[in-house]
């Protein structure tokens, strides 16, 4: 058979129909699994087992059709059908049809990919673009037959990432992020899309009698060509593993600067001890931190203490137990006064040894901020940030700062999470303010991206369920009964997650779920009254119930004879309620006079951004207490800082934060029509639906004279919707069997 006939052939036997629509279908399977496949959290192999798969298919399917031909009576062998009863015009014209069909899927799915995938290829995109000279360092394996030289390992690892971090003209990717592949056996090019670099540096350690093997290479990820590799045999022993570590971190340090770098030269720090038992425990402490789980944290509190029973000269485990201490205050049961006293010494310590050390300068920061002293806390952060550029724990503690505490400046806080992201961008921490920025830039698919990738890559990190809670709840979303559901997801990993159980209180309270609030306000109460989490917490709900005894018990009493001022909006939240509740405002007013002097002053114009809640509550507190003067000199001042609100605002337009202070001032002036009308645009238009009922529900407690027939009819509908979502709520918890039965019984 010569070519022209066996093209007529391949015609006939509509081959060329076939591979034509076999290769669309075959794209678009393709393309769709490609699409899909990290949405929804499948195995990174699944994608390229599909291609496989289809690329397999395609010959088989031509072999098919060159063989075997569709007929009336099934399936038969070409040669057995004859050919004036063929039907393989009938069937090509099928295939055509079928090949339009499956072209208008494509275009479909193009469509589709475009509108609804297009934002997240674009961000994938946007995180993973390498710098020209960026680097992860992997964790060295250990390759000894013993297995017992992974300090070595990550000593090596750790020496080499920490000097690397300090040039300033190379990217760097933070450790966490770099040991998440730690043992994992994946592709290179994989782990450096995901970390955003185009190097990697990997090595092995390899321990054979008295002598060790260290191996390195450089390897360029988009082609997976090796720069550089380099083995090095050295003899061991007890004494100098350290000087052999920094020697091999030394030599593989100037090959990278000759083949990265051409000016800069990297410096080597002392090894942080020269006890290899405490160094290998420092490692292991510093690791179980990242989730913030709290037995972790206890686990890794112990391992830093038997470190410094074996080295108390060891500065970084003496700045790490500091950070320990203050993480454990938060998420464990731990009085602020103890905390205080833990954290001092150790940081005492840890500069005393090392007057240059980053993590003293965090722990110092951390320490300062919960004293009050919020601008040397961020002067010592930012040094910390400074000597090693890769703690990227620091820049979000500093966010929080500059957001909460000093100036409330959302812009600098949105840049230093993006920058802890582009270093860390598998630590679970900053993926989950990298989602925060992109909330506060109000780039909610973007935020909705970030969540799900931290809901995907660290399944165990309870903080991201617990924010994602905290953020659906709130404006623009106004879920209570989504948040919920994420409370309770948080606390079916660990019961005990003070975080969670202080906004569980806080949402239940406000769908008037009482066995709910009562259970999360019980948990907090019972076993966590020394958390920083319990005082808002139990402020909230004694106001829900209309009990202060708790309050006044519990945390009143606490702040009166420890002398320790409330740092933070939500305690002062707590004081205004105690004060409009009992009418006893003489108690709280010290409070607010030691916090911010300013606010008492005649001569006030405009409150700071970091003082504008408490501004509002002490005019408040001021009017009912018959300081009238005062009172409307802090009615001014609200005023004006809700005019000019819009020019710090990100994007610069009235939105809900802006609609909440005008909310304020028209309470303040008694403009009840204007209250109602901001309250309800906040409501049906903003979905702030948490701020909204709990303002409406305060007025109708404290303020019967701002509670108009508009003000409760709007109320009404709040409550409606309340109830709708509290539904929700309890059909939820029944059906995966979270609801107790004797709550029923209770109500």
């Amino acid at each position: 058979m010569n070519l022209p006939q066996l093209i007529e052939e391949l015609k006939r036997r509509n081959v060329f129909k076939v591979a034509t629509a076999y290769a669309i279908a075959g794209w678009l399977i393709i393309q769709v699994i490609a699409t899909i496949a990290p949405q929804l959290g499948f195995p990174v192999w699944v994608p390229p087992f599909f291609t496989i798969l289809v690329l397999v298919g395609f010959p088989l399917a031509l072999i098919f059709a060159w063989a075997f031909e569709l007929t009336p009576d099934g399936i038969k062998k070409s040669v057995e059908v004859e050919q004036q009863v063929s039907i393989r015009s009938q069937t090509g014209k099928k295939l055509n049809g079928l090949t339009t069909a499956i072209l208008i899927a494509a275009v479909v799915f193009l469509l589709v990919e475009r509108v609804f995938f297009a934002e997240s290829t674009l961000i994938e995109q946007d995180i993973s673009t390498p710098e020209a000279a960026s680097i992860a360092v992997l964790p060295f394996a250990d390759m000894s037959a013993e297995g017992d030289q992974e300090y070595f390992s990550d000593g090596l690892s750790e020496e080499l990432l920490n000097a690397l971090a300090k040039l300033k003209k190379i990217k760097v990717a933070g450790r966490t992020s770099s040991f998440k592949f730690k043992g994992e056996n994946q592709n290179l090019s994989v782990i450096a899309s995901e970390l955003g670099v185009n190097h990697i540096l990997e090595g092995s350690v390899r321990k054979a009698g008295g002598r060790v093997r260290i191996t390195a290479q450089l390897v360029q990820a988009r082609d997976g060509f090796h720069m550089w590799s380099q083995s090095y045999d050295r003899e061991l022993t007890t004494t100098n593993i350290f000087d052999i570590q920094e020697e091999i971190a030394r030599q593989v340090l100037q090959e990278l600067k000759v083949r990265l770098l051409t000016e800069e030269q990297a410096q080597l720090q002392a090894a942080p001890t020269q006890d290899i038992e405490a160094y290998q425990l420092y490692l292991k402490a510093n690791q179980l931190m990242v989730d913030r789980n709290i037995d972790e944290m206890e686990a890794a509190i112990e391992l830093y203490k038997e470190a410094l029973r074996m080295d108390p000269g060891f500065a970084s485990a003496h700045a790490r137990l500091a950070i320990a201490y203050r993480h454990k205050s938060e998420y464990g049961n731990i009085s602020f006064e103890e905390t205080q006293a833990l954290m001092k010494r150790q940081i005492d310590l840890a500069l005393g040894m090392d007057p240059n050390l980053a993590e003293g300068y965090a722990a110092l920061g951390l320490y300062e901020q919960d004293q009050g002293n919020l601008e040397v806390a961020e002067e010592a952060l930012e040094r910390s940030v400074a000597l090693n550029p890769n703690l990227t724990d620091v820049y979000n503690w500093l966010g929080l700062i500059y957001y909460f505490e000093i100036l409330d400046e959302p812009r600098k806080q949105i840049l230093l999470y993006k920058t802890a992201y582009e270093i860390d961008p598998l630590n679970p921490f900053t993926v989950l303010n990298r989602a925060w920025a992109s909330q506060l830039e109000r780039n909610y698919q973007e935020m909705e991206y970030f969540f799900r990738k931290n809901f995907r890559t660290n399944p165990n990190f309870i903080n991201t369920y617990s924010y994602y809670a905290v953020f659906r709840g709130g404006a623009p979303f106004g879920r209570l009964d989504t948040a919920l559901q994420y409370i309770d997801k948080s606390l079916g990993i660990d019961p005990t997650f003070t975080l969670s159980l202080r906004w569980g209180t806080l949402f239940s309270a406000t769908l008037e779920d009482d066995p709910l609030a009562r259970f999360y306000y019980q948990e907090l109460q019972q076993k966590f009254k020394e958390s920083r989490h319990y005082r808002p917490a139990v402020a909230f709900y004694n106001n829900y119930i209309g009990d202060f005894i708790d309050y006044e018990r519990d945390v009143l009493e606490f702040y009166e004879q420890s002398g320790a001022q409330p740092l933070v909006a939500a305690e002062f939240t707590g004081l205004y309620l105690y004060g409009l509740a009992t009418g006893n405002i003489a108690r709280v007013l010290p409070f607010y006079r030691e916090s911010d002097p300013e606010l008492f002053e005649a001569t006030l114009s405009m409150p700071s951004k970091a003082s504008i809640g408490k501004a509002y509550q002490l005019a408040v507190l001021l009017s009912r207490s018959g300081d009238t003067a005062q009172a409307q000199v802090l009615t001014r001042a609200v005023c004006r800082f809700a005019e000019a609100s819009p020019q710090w605002l990100i994007g610069g337009a009235e939105d809900v934060k802006y609609a909440h202070y005008q909310s304020q001032c028209a309470q303040l002036q008694g403009d009840y029509i204007r209250l109602e009308q901001l309250l309800r645009q906040r409501f049906e238009n903003q979905g702030d639906l948490w701020l909204v009922s709990v303002t409406l529900g305060d007025i109708e407690r404290y303020f019967p004279q701002a509670y108009t027939p508009a003000i409760q009819g709007l109320h009404e509908q709040v409550r409606a919707e309340l109830g709708r979502q509290r539904e929700n709520v309890r059909t939820y918890l029944k059906t995966n069997n979270r609801w107790n039965p004797a709550w029923d019984a209770a109500e």
